[in-house]
């Protein structure tokens, strides 16, 4: 077992190649998309533990860590988290069905939120996008401050680094907002969508959602995707509407790390 700190040139090839070779993949990257993320393009602001048996990712995210796995291990998933999040913290992990059996036994389950990854499967060309307009690092204080009105989660400079950020302006105020959340090569994640509570059912979801796949789907040949809760019956509809297909269950896990570091298994 190696950490950040201590992975070997070997180890950390092993795992590239390892991902390179599952990544060809569509299916298993889509599965695996918050993994895959950790280990590439978010490597520098992830910490990772991994053997052959199983290799474990955390993202300390503003306000609990986030974790990704490969691996069918409850006991070393248990185990490697304690090495990379401090013991009785919260931890949030986005899992597959079959991964969501696996934490389950590794940790103390506190609530899980079924969601579905709904993937863009047909011409976004024709969608319309209606005032969107590209936002810039310059925009990001009005983000912070519709992401507070619309009660998302905060937005950082950080997202301009991985991909487009579209907006709606009404005046100087910013009404409507979403962002790229993750890229890696051939994949993209949409999502942090916002409208201001006083501009809702304006159809500003459907114009930053179409600008956004219209920006992405210039630039490369990509598969995008978004999370939308199942519960969710109204944005489901919405996305779906727009060409988005359900593809699988996900389920979005907060779950405790044991209090004591276990012993490494042998």
């Amino acid at each position: 077992m190696e950490t950040n700190g201590s992975l070997s040139a070997a180890a950390i090839t092993q795992l590239a190649c390892q991902i390179e070779a599952l990544r060809t993949n569509l299916d298993w990257t889509l599965a695996h998309f918050v993994f895959v993320a950790a280990a590439t393009a978010l490597s520098e602001e992830c910490d990772i533990v991994c053997s052959p048996a199983m290799s474990v990712a955390s993202y300390h995210g503003p306000r609990f860590p986030e974790l990704a796995f490969l691996g069918e291990s409850p006991e070393l998933l248990r185990t490697y988290t304690t090495f990379l999040v401090e013991p009785g913290s919260e931890v949030h992990l986005l899992v597959s069905t079959e991964q969501r059996a696996i934490a389950e036994q590794a940790f103390a389950v506190i609530e899980i939120r079924p969601s579905w990854q709904l993937v863009f499967s047909r011409d976004a060309s024709d969608l319309d996008t209606g005032a969107a307009m590209a936002l810039k690092l310059r925009h990001l204080p009005a983000m912070q401050t519709l992401a507070q009105k619309a009660e998302i989660s905060t937005v950082g400079e950080e997202l301009f680094e991985r991909g487009p950020a579209m907006g709606i302006w009404e005046g100087r105020t910013l009404v409507a907002m979403g962002a790229t959340r993750t890229r890696v090569p051939g994949v993209a994640e949409i999502g942090k969508i916002a409208v201001h509570p006083d501009y809702r059912q304006r159809g500003y979801t459907a114009n930053i959602v179409a600008a956004l796949l219209q920006a992405l789907l210039e630039e490369e040949k990509l598969t995008v995707f978004t999370m939308v809760q199942q519960g969710n019956t109204e944005a489901l509809q919405q996305y779906e509407a727009l060409g988005f297909e359900r593809v699988r269950p996900m389920y979005l896990m907060r779950c405790l790390v044991a209090e004591e570091q276990a012993p490494l298994p042998h």
